[in-house]
């Protein structure tokens, strides 16, 4: 059964929908990767030290078991500390006590287990995106120049909006989760090329933190 001239036009209009989103998404990740390519780095030895490091934080499952991705953020933050990069660390992610549901204390209890004191690490339960994390790092805690630790992909998004932001951030690209599942890295790649499209739409409003001053 051939399609009406209705369901034709409708048929194209998506089909142009998703072309133009998929550019956009291409587009985006290019401007991104240039944005950041003289600030990422990926050896611990390369990396210039700081006083404070950033770990971004990741979603943990409805069972409560951690991002596939957190395990790797947290041995890159933990490599730094030990090898004197950084001498203190902010865990920045959400904290939903009453959804049983608490980022920062995964990210610490980990930490910890790699060695790293208690002491310096610093909570920021706050930190719901990436955008908010940079600004409450500079507009709250008061650091005007430290590491990022997240994926690569993440780190450039980062450092994509630290740059038109003024946050003063380098990053360093924690390795791939080895034991993700194939819909888990699905997952990831669907979503990183969206939220690289909002970031840039957040630049576009110049969207501010949801909690620019709470602590």
């Amino acid at each position: 059964m051939s399609l009406s001239r209705r369901s034709r036009i409708i048929f194209i209009f998506w089909a142009a929908v998703a072309l133009i989103a998929a550019l956009e998404a291409v587009l985006t990740a290019a401007w991104l990767v240039r944005a950041s390519a003289s600030e990422l780095y990926a050896s611990v030895q390369d990396i210039p030290a700081r006083e404070v490091g950033m770990v971004l934080g990741a979603p943990e499952f409805s069972n409560g078991r951690p991002s596939p991705y957190l395990p790797g953020r947290i041995k890159a933050a933990a490599e730094l500390y030990h090898a004197g990069k950084v001498r203190k660390l902010v865990v920045s992610g959400a904290t939903r006590p009453e959804k049983f549901y608490d980022e920062i204390a995964s990210m610490t209890r980990m930490l910890v287990e790699l060695g790293v004191p208690e002491d310096d690490i610093v909570g920021d339960g706050k930190g719901l995106r990436t955008l908010d994390s940079l600004l409450r790092m500079r507009d709250v805690f008061g650091y005007d120049d430290f590491i990022t630790v997240s994926q690569r992909d993440h780190c450039e998004r980062a450092l994509f909006l630290a740059d038109r932001y003024g946050v003063r951030t380098i990053a360093f690209a924690a390795g791939l989760p080895p034991g993700a599942t194939p819909d888990q890295l699905l997952f990831s790649m669907i979503r990183e090329p969206l939220a690289r499209v909002k970031a840039v739409l957040d630049v576009a409003v110049h969207r501010s933190a949801k909690y620019p001053v709470q602590r």
